[in-house]
């Protein structure tokens, strides 16, 4: 750290930079390390020597510390920063020893309108140390400083002018001081200072406006008043008798007299306002941010920023988004109609469209509920899909709309199938045509699927003169399959939680399903580009884990839609299996394997084909993980035994997933 400060200083010599930038810059280097080493994910003695590195480091933050606060020609914007850093070295756990003479400082400056509230920030942290709460010394010089005349006359000065900023901070200085010396303030309340003390708080408690409405510092103190409570009874202040000595008893009457005072405080918050405030609320939250939402339209020029203004109500709204009513029908509509949305102006900011963008996205069951609204959601989210800067928010616009109101966008169904291809989009699609009847269903669904072959036809076509484009291109498309397979798979379907299988998919296990859409044009040709780009892809990157794992991810999908267009038939997959595991060990195909399990495990015809796969599977597997390399190779049953221990520490997801699917066939 000091040679830190060193190079700082000397390049700020050599460079002639103003003494305030590096002075900042030094600040901002103190106040940052201690935050960043302390949350830093270092494994191992890195660690503690750099927390040894920082601890030696303390004596030079100090010092440099000291310089900055008690010099006068130090500027404000430097003594804030200083305060900040002091901040955040009292967080990481520098000793009271060490900053006692900073905290001093610290409290001069809470008369400092510009210190003050980044003082009180110090202070506050100082009073969440537990291991400080038993220096007596400095809890005596916090009550000294909070009850001195310059804090006194700040106290009145607030409550006078109604200031809420200097009220809140105040009420957090109070509450702070009172929940940290509880059992201290108890003892003490027959005491004129502490007494002082209480009735600040007590004033702060029943500060001037309506809570939450005007002012949010009524609802500080209230926890203090609780602890403080507890503490009375707990330390036998209260209830009074004429046993106790005479200072116990008086402490005990002030504290009567005191929540007395707070029951009648409380009552005066608690009750409802006049008729005529009242009245004046708006105590609807939607109706609120509509009307202001339609100022700024009605105010466009004349409100500077008004695209952010915007932004931010929009934002506000989308917020509250899951809380409004499907059957709301006043104001939502007033936001879709021709008051706001239909008024806005065409060449918006980027960040204000991808605001309405995610904002139309979740109000998706309003507009369930609200069909004829689709055409011009639709109408705003298509286009954004091919811009680079509003894509993303479209995507899960698009995609939260075409799963929530799929029923009422089967009509647009033919302008959906034609825009650009994106994963989310492609997913939504699908959500789309799965509500369809199986016989209306398969010709979108081949025209969607023979688009993503095109593209992975391409990528294959083009393997040879860009390897590494071709891959990339390929996961793409594969993607894109799989977000298919998702889309067509019913939203209250999951195959592995079924405790029945019902017709569908025994129909789909058995072949049935297969052989009843062969007959449909097209089916053959798509099933069989699949099942071939499928092994020509295995066969070029079959040793590329990340492409196996997404193929691997496509099979596994194609199988739970229960749709033989995007699956491949029992028999070529389990062909696909055997010979990619003997190829190349990926865990991903034994969890293939373990799905196929669940899928055909129910149809008699298919058990000689599993039983076979699973005894290929298990020599492979046993091959694999005993092979003679490095600790491997114990040949006689006890060192098998260490094999297959030692096999999970060096293959830990290939034996992790032959159990499972050794657990899956027991099944």
């Amino acid at each position: 750290m000091s040679a830190t400060v060193s190079a700082l200083q000397t390049g700020s010599q050599a460079y002639h930079i103003p003494l305030d930038i590096i002075n900042s810059t030094l600040l901002e280097f103190f106040t940052l390390v201690p935050e960043e080493i302390s949350n830093a994910d270092i494994i191992g003695g890195k660690k503690s020597q750099l927390m040894g590195e920082l601890k030696e480091g303390i004596p030079l933050v100090i010092s440099t510390l000291i310089s900055f606060l008690f010099t006068a020609e130090t500027s404000h914007p430097i003594k804030q920063k200083t305060l900040n850093c002091l901040q955040s070295w009292i967080q990481y756990g520098v000793r009271l020893e060490d900053a006692h003479l900073l905290l001093q400082k610290t409290m001069e400056f809470l008369g400092d309108e510009d210190l003050f509230e980044p003082a009180v920030d110090v202070l506050l942290e100082s009073m969440q140390q537990s291991s400080w709460s038993r220096y007596n010394n400095y809890r005596d010089e916090l009550l000294h400083c909070l009850t001195s005349d310059g804090m006194k006359a700040k106290f009145s000065e607030c409550i006078l002018q109604s200031d809420e900023e200097t009220g809140r901070l105040l009420a957090k200085l109070f509450t702070a001081f009172g929940e940290t010396y509880a059992d201290y303030i108890v003892t003490q309340l027959a005491d004129p200072t502490m007494t002082c003390l209480m009735e600040m708080t007590m004033q702060l408690t029943g500060f001037e406006g309506y809570f939450p409405v005007d002012q949010e510092v009524t609802e500080i103190p209230l926890n203090f008043w609780y602890v403080l409570q507890e503490t009375l009874f707990d330390d036998n202040i209260l209830p009074d008798n004429t046993h106790k000595r005479l200072w116990k008893v008086r402490c005990g009457q002030t504290a009567i007299v005191m929540y007395r005072g707070l029951v009648k405080t409380l009552i005066k918050k608690a009750c409802f306002p006049d008729e005529l405030t009242w009245n004046s609320w708006n105590k609807d939250m939607l109706s609120i941010i509509i009307d202001n939402a339609l100022y700024i339209i009605n105010n466009w020029n004349a409100i500077p920023l008004a695209t952010q203004n915007m932004e931010a109500t929009l934002f506000a709204l989308k917020s509250i988004s899951e809380e409004i009513s499907s059957s709301e029908n006043q104001h939502i509509t007033r936001l879709f109609g021709d008051e706001i949305f239909g008024r806005l102006p065409q060449n918006c900011e980027p960040r204000l469209k991808n605001t309405i963008l995610l904002l139309m996205g979740s109000l998706s069951e309003w507009l369930k509920s609200h069909p004829q609204f689709l055409g011009f959601v639709m109408n705003y989210i298509v286009p954004s899909l091919s811009d680079p800067q509003l894509a993303p928010s479209a995507s899960i616009a698009f995609s939260d709309i075409c799963d929530t109101c799929r029923e009422f966008l089967v009509d647009e169904l033919e302008t959906l199938m034609h825009m650009n291809i994106m994963q989310k989009v492609v997913e939504s699609v699908a959500d789309v045509i799965q509500v369809l009847p199986p016989e209306r269903a398969m010709g979108p669904l081949m025209t969607l699927a023979g688009d993503i072959l095109q593209g992975i036809a391409k990528a294959l076509n083009s393997y040879k003169d860009n390897p590494q484009n071709a891959r990339e291109a390929v996961l793409t498309q594969i993607q894109y399959l799989s977000a298919c397979c998702r889309g067509i798979q019913s939203p209250n379907d999951d195959y592995q939680s079924l405790q029945e299988r019902n017709n569908l998919y025994d129909a789909y296990a058995s072949g049935q399903l297969n052989r009843l859409y062969s007959t449909v044009d097209g089916f053959n040709e798509i099933t069989f580009a699949i099942k071939e780009s499928t092994k020509q892809i295995i066969l070029i990157w079959g040793n590329d884990e990340q492409v196996v794992k997404i193929v691997s991810q496509f099979l596994e999908l194609g199988m739970k839609s229960t749709n033989p267009l995007l699956s491949l038939d029992f028999d070529s997959l389990i062909l696909l299996v055997q010979a990619s595991y003997t190829t190349s060990h990926f865990s991903c195909w034994l969890d293939t394997a373990s799905f196929m399990m669940t899928v055909y495990g129910g149809q008699s015809t298919h058990h000689e084909r599993l039983r076979d796969m699973l005894g290929l599977l298990t020599t492979k597997t046993l091959e694999f993980i005993n092979k003679p390399t490095g600790k491997m190779g114990y040949r006689d049953d006890f060192g098998a035994f260490i094999n297959i221990i030692l096999a999970m520490e060096q293959y830990p997801d290939v034996v992790d997933s032959y159990f499972n699917l050794l657990s899956r066939v027991s099944q």
